[in-house]
């Protein structure tokens, strides 16, 4: 029997939820505007076309996470694990992924004006975002496999090749 799970907002009422955990939850679709998700684990979860804008999601599990086209402006993601999660169309602009584990992430399409990646493990990520020159990039680590727009070069924004 699934147990009730709430996510409490600052902008609205709590959502109640029927599942036992959030890990490989499907979140689709949901208005969790201003949730507060701090160190939960969503670790496989979907959350396809969510509305998190101004969310506060630091220091929690997003590996494996869909968040293709999720509304993430003015989210707080910092410290969080987002490896091998799918960003693809996400509209991060004013997100906070400082410190954030972006391994192997893809925002493809993303837009991430004004998101700040200081100091993010952006190794092996596809960051062919749209508005990356207006975000923050210094101190994010980058390797051989980080996949950059064409004539775009992080080490002129700060970033760390390793």
């Amino acid at each position: 029997m699934n147990k009730i799970i709430i996510i409490n907002s600052i902008a609205n009422e709590p959502i109640q939820l029927q599942m036992d955990s959030l890990e490989n939850s499907n979140l689709d679709n949901l208005n969790l505007h201003r949730a507060i998700l701090n160190k939960e684990n969503l670790c496989g979860s979907s959350l396809v076309g969510t509305n998190l804008r101004g969310a506060e999601i630091k220091e929690a599990n997003l590996s494996r996470t869909n968040l293709t086209g999720a509304l993430l402006m003015v989210a707080m993601l910092g410290y969080s694990n987002l490896k091998s999660s799918n960003l693809t169309m996400a509209k991060l602009a004013g997100a906070d992924l400082s410190n954030a584990n972006l391994i192997n992430a893809i925002l493809a399409g993303a837009d991430v004006w004004n998101a700040n990646f200081k100091c993010a493990k952006l190794m092996g990520a596809n960051m062919l975002c749209e508005r990356l020159q207006d975000s923050m990039l210094e101190g994010a680590l980058f390797d051989d496999n980080t996949v950059w727009p064409l004539m775009f070069n992080p080490l002129e924004y700060g970033a760390i090749k390793i």
